[in-house]
């Protein structure tokens, strides 16, 4: 069920006539069970999963917060029980990591691994399981796996006490909204949302309903437009302009998208007062790929950087190479020899999560890679400018633009079959085009296509300056109001892209 069909409409509307009827103190068990049913619907048996993932981190959850309150009531001299106590959390907590990432390995790295495993060894000689992404792979398995881990492992630190209600934990898996794409999200973040009683609240209602208007035009205007040319340009063996009009349209297709998806699922959320985490910050406007991974999929790179970067930064083995760094070098490079281990598990961690394919591993270490001539050539780089006496403004507005382009070629890659096809596509540029309006899009699309970017880039300069604030509303005045509204209502209705039952195309992040 996706989260802009009928179905999904039917469904919010009949939860928030019972949720806004019943006690507060129970409306959370009426989120839980439409989430049942959309998960139902949406996966049939394939729940399964995501059930044992409830069932494995309430049990791990409880047992562990055992070992903390057993640890806490120890005395200063009992250090042998404690260091047993410790033991024993730190096996049960790399259990509860190891079964959950065996349970996504199974369901979506199956295949990948065996392949893999296969030619390494060259002695066995598995048979991959066919069509394995379609048949087995559970809705958001992505997401709700590192948000299972995120929950023992906050556990485990004494950040909070494990629940002793399975269906609250089952709740912060399984909530509707953000199952298919996020934001990926933290048990006690969502459980002041969810378990604290909520009034009705109308301005939260109209915030919801401004995120979602602007979220369907994002994408059933601009992104599902833009998706028509993609589709039929990648792949094609097409050249020149041609091809370059496809990297940038996928680019905005997949930001007005995923962007779109998240402000649907927030004003979903909105309307039933519950807050979720933003996960874009006007990504365009960053200066560096450091920057701009800290504004796009915000809540990815957070779960990233608490759960990657802190521990391999805190390892022994990075702590001996950081002590020999510091010995041996000087300052600048001690600090760039310190970030580039953790650094390089960060983005292996960023490109397998996005896909079982070599073409993921290199996209994260792609960006590696940039990320660490950027941080080699800084002093340099400071020098010049320093130097030249470049206004900063400029400075500004030329990285803004090298990070666009470096991230225009960086999805490229994200949408190529292979690695071989990216540098297929990316020799494609220097061939001669065919021409623009022959691909599925005539020049009124393309008109479309430019006044929905600027409506886009509107929107995220006002923010970036702090000029509106979405959380806010739109406007607070009835008529600017009501106009915003008439006018992106009627480019859904009118400009939208409609498929099949005129629900709108699949998300692409829904994949995952």
């Amino acid at each position: 069920m996706s989260i802009i069909s009928l179905k999904f409409l039917l469904l919010v509307i009949c939860l928030l006539f019972i949720y806004y009827i019943i006690p507060q103190k129970y409306r959370w068990i009426i989120l839980l069970l439409g989430s049942i049913v959309f998960y139902y619907l949406s996966s049939s048996k394939l729940i399964i999963f995501i059930c044992l993932s409830i069932i494995s981190i309430f049990i791990i959850g409880l047992k562990l917060t055992k070992y903390n309150e057993q640890i806490k009531a120890l005395d200063k001299e009992q250090k042998d029980l404690k260091n047993k106590y410790q033991k024993k959390k730190k096996r049960i907590l790399l259990f509860g990591i190891v079964l959950n990432i065996l349970f996504i390995i199974f369901t979506k790295y199956y295949n990948f691994t065996i392949s893999n495993i296969n030619i390494i060894t060259g002695i066995f000689n598995i048979k991959p399981l066919e069509q394995t992404k379609t048949l087995i792979l559970p809705l958001g398995i992505s997401y709700y796996t590192l948000e299972a881990i995120s929950y023992i492992v906050d556990i485990y630190r004494g950040k909070y006490s494990a629940s002793k209600n399975p269906f609250k934990v089952a709740l912060f898996l399984l909530y509707f909204p953000k199952i298919t794409e996020g934001p990926i999200s933290r048990f006690d973040e969502l459980s002041k949302e969810f378990f604290t009683p909520k009034k009705i609240d109308f301005n939260s209602i109209t915030i919801g309903l401004d995120l979602i208007v602007l979220g369907l035009f994002k994408k059933m205007v601009i992104a599902d437009r833009a998706g028509i040319y993609v589709n039929n340009v990648f792949g094609e063996g097409l050249g020149g302009s041609t091809v370059i009009v496809a990297i940038i349209l996928y680019t905005l297709q997949i930001y007005a998208e995923f962007s779109g998806c998240i402000d649907i699922v927030r004003g979903v959320s909105y309307l039933f007062n519950i807050k979720l985490p933003l996960n874009f910050k006007s990504p365009f406007f960053a200066k560096d790929v450091q920057e701009f991974w800290r504004r796009w999929h915000i809540s990815l790179g957070a779960w990233i950087k608490e759960y990657v970067f802190y521990p391999i930064s805190l390892s022994k083995m990075n702590m001996k190479v950081v002590m020999f760094a510091k010995k041996h070098f000087n300052n600048y490079f001690y600090k760039f020899i310190s970030a580039a281990f953790p650094l390089l598990f960060v983005w292996l961690v960023n490109g397998i999560w996005h896909g079982a394919s070599y073409k993921y591993i290199f996209y994260g270490m792609y960006y590696y890679i940039f990320m660490m001539i950027g941080l080699l050539i800084e002093p340099l780089s400071s020098k010049i400018r320093t130097k030249l006496k470049i206004n900063v403004h400029i400075i500004n507005v030329i990285h803004i633009i090298r990070t666009i382009i470096i991230v225009i070629f960086g999805m490229a890659l994200f949408r190529s079959t292979s690695i071989a096809e990216f540098f297929n596509l990316i020799g494609s540029i220097f061939t001669k085009g065919s021409g623009i309006y022959e691909y599925g899009i005539i020049k009124i699309d393309f008109i479309i296509l430019i006044i929905g970017t600027i409506i886009l880039l509107l929107i995220d300069t006002l923010s970036e300056f702090n000029k509106i604030n979405i959380e806010e509303g739109f406007t607070k005045k009835v008529i600017i109001r009501s106009l915003i509204y008439t006018i992106l209502i009627c480019s859904i209705v009118i400009l939208g892209i409609y498929g099949e039952g005129y629900d709108a195309s699949s998300f692409i992040y829904g994949a995952f």
